[in-house]
C-alpha cells in the first residue's frame, strides 16, 4: 500500500528515539508491504467512522485512513494510549475520517 502522513503525525515522530521509533518504523513498513488492512496486526477498524484505523504501536496509538480507490494509508495522528480515546481526538478524527 502506498502510505502518506500528516504534518502532525510526522511531528510526533521526529520527537522519539530508541526502541520506540524502531517499532514506529517497522509498524509502517509492515503497511507499505501489506496487500489490505487484514494483513496488519494490532490494526481495528474505528466503530462509527467509515475508513479510520487505529493501529497500537506499543503505547502510543496510530490513526490513519484507508482510501480504498488509491489503495492508500494516510497516517493522520499518532498520540498516547491516554490521550487516544479523548473527546478532542475524536473530534478531530471525525473531520479527518469523514
Amino acid at each position: 500500500m502506498k502510505v502518506e502522513y500528516s504534518r502532525d503525525f510526522e511531528k510526533t515522530v521526529r520527537k522519539l528515539s530508541g526502541k520506540v521509533l524502531a517499532s514506529v518504523k517497522e509498524a509502517i513498513l509492515e503497511v507499505r508491504n501489506a496487500h489490505s488492512v487484514n494483513q496488519l496486526t494490532n490494526c481495528k477498524k474505528l466503530v462509527g467512522y467509515n475508513s479510520t484505523y487505529r493501529l497500537r504501536i506499543g503505547d502510543l496509538r496510530a490513526f490513519f485512513v484507508l482510501h480504498i480507490e488509491g489503495d492508500t494509508v494516510s497516517f493522520e495522528y499518532m498520540v498516547p494510549r491516554g490521550e487516544a480515546y479523548s473527546k478532542h481526538m475524536k473530534e478531530q478524527l471525525k473531520r479527518k475520517g469523514k
